[in-house]
């Protein structure tokens, strides 16, 4: 048989041990709420982080694309200029050479060495202008094309098509920049 005293004791045990689980309980309850918080709180750092790094990755391939955009801008630009830069710097030549062209006739009359020294200087300024990208055009014979030849008069011809028929000024252009058409009579 248990005595009275067992009992207690045994009651005392129960009590305290129950009161200790409930206790342990109590803490373990309490670590997993503030663990899952503590978690809670670092996915929503995890998700402003991840905010914050693609914010910062647009604006990078954005900035990387307008730079990119800049370059191609600028390089048109110097080649723009450059093209620019030297229609100018031909146009202010092409006076010389029509002046050259107009007084070679003249020489040939003259002695011999005359004719020739002006013919090399034209000769050398043709192939100079050439090197440079420039050309000449407007032959007789070639058909007339109004966008790069301009016709100051026309005569009575016997073909179908219009054809450049005398050049009063040869026409020149830069690939294909027209720096000064030829002017040209035409025939029909």
């Amino acid at each position: 048989m248990i005595n009275d005293d067992e009992k207690t004791n045994d009651e005392d045990f129960n009590e305290e041990y129950s009161s200790a689980d409930d206790d342990t309980i109590d803490e373990t309850n309490n670590d997993e709420s503030q663990t899952i918080s503590e978690i809670d709180d670092l996915k929503s750092k995890n998700k402003e982080l991840e905010d914050q790094l693609n914010n910062v990755n647009d604006k990078y391939i954005r900035l990387a694309a307008e730079f990119k955009n800049y370059q191609e801008r600028s390089k048109k630009e110097k080649l723009r200029i450059h093209s620019d830069s030297m229609i100018d710097a031909v146009s202010s030549i092409i006076p010389i050479i029509d002046d050259i062209e107009r007084v070679l006739p003249s020489f040939l009359d003259m002695e011999e060495k005359y004719s020739k020294g002006v013919s090399m200087i034209l000769k050398k300024t043709h192939e100079s202008l050439k090197k440079l990208g420039v050309e000449t055009f407007g032959e007789k014979g070639e058909e007339f094309d109004p966008s790069i030849h301009n016709a100051s008069s026309r005569i009575d011809g016997d073909g179908e098509r219009t054809v450049i028929s005398d050049v009063y000024q040869k026409g020149y252009k830069i690939h294909d920049k027209l720096i000064r058409p030829a002017m040209v009579q035409v025939s029909n």
